[in-house]
C-alpha cells in the first residue's frame, strides 16, 4: 500500500483497449492492438512530407532547419553564395515521423551540415541522429526569445570556423 492513497488506487497497470473500447487484460488483444498501432505508423511514414532543399547539390555547407528559421537561413545562404561558397538548406516542414530516404542523400553529399534551430538543445539534430544515425557536424542554437536572423546565422558559422 502507498502512503496516503487507498487500497483501491492503481498506480500502474498493463491493460489494453479492445477495438470497442472495453478494458481487457488480455495479452494476444494486446499484442493486435500493438501490432495495430506500428502497422497505422508505418502507413503514415508513406505519407511523410519531404523537407525541401534550396541549393546547388553537393555543397560545401548545408543548413539543416525547420519551422521559422527557414527565412533566416535562406538569406544567411545568399548572402554566403555572394561570397562564393557553395551554400545550401535543407528545410523540415514535418519533423515526424522521418523518413531518411527523402533527406540522407543531401546530408550525405554535403561537406560540412550544421543544424541552425530555435531552442537550446538541438532537437532536430538530436532526432535525425536518433532516426538515421547521422551526426551533423555543429549546431548554430537560439533560445533567447529573439527570432533568428541571417547575421546571427553568419555570426554562428563564423565562431564554428574560427
Amino acid at each position: 500500500m502507498v502512503p496516503g492513497f487507498s487500497e483501491a488506487l492503481v498506480i500502474a497497470d498493463s491493460d489494453e483497449h479492445t477495438e470497442d473500447g472495453k478494458l481487457t487484460e488480455d495479452l494476444g488483444v494486446r499484442v493486435a492492438m500493438q501490432d495495430k498501432r506500428l502497422r497505422k505508423g508505418l502507413g503514415l511514414l508513406e505519407e511523410t512530407v519531404p523537407p525541401d532543399y534550396y541549393g546547388p547539390d553537393a555543397p560545401d555547407l548545408l543548413l539543416v532547419c525547420w519551422g521559422s528559421t527557414l527565412g533566416a537561413a535562406l538569406e544567411a545562404r545568399q548572402t554566403l553564395e555572394e561570397r562564393g561558397e557553395k551554400a545550401s538548406v535543407l528545410h523540415f516542414r514535418q519533423v515526424w515521423p522521418l523518413d531518411g530516404r527523402q533527406f540522407l542523400p543531401f546530408l550525405e553529399t554535403a561537406k560540412h551540415a550544421v543544424a541552425v534551430e530555435g531552442n537550446s538543445t538541438g532537437q532536430l539534430a538530436a532526432l535525425l541522429r536518433q532516426e538515421t544515425g547521422v551526426l551533423l557536424d555543429s549546431l548554430i542554437l537560439r533560445y533567447d526569445g529573439l527570432p533568428f536572423t541571417a547575421r546571427f546565422i553568419l555570426d554562428g558559422l563564423d565562431k564554428l570556423s574560427s
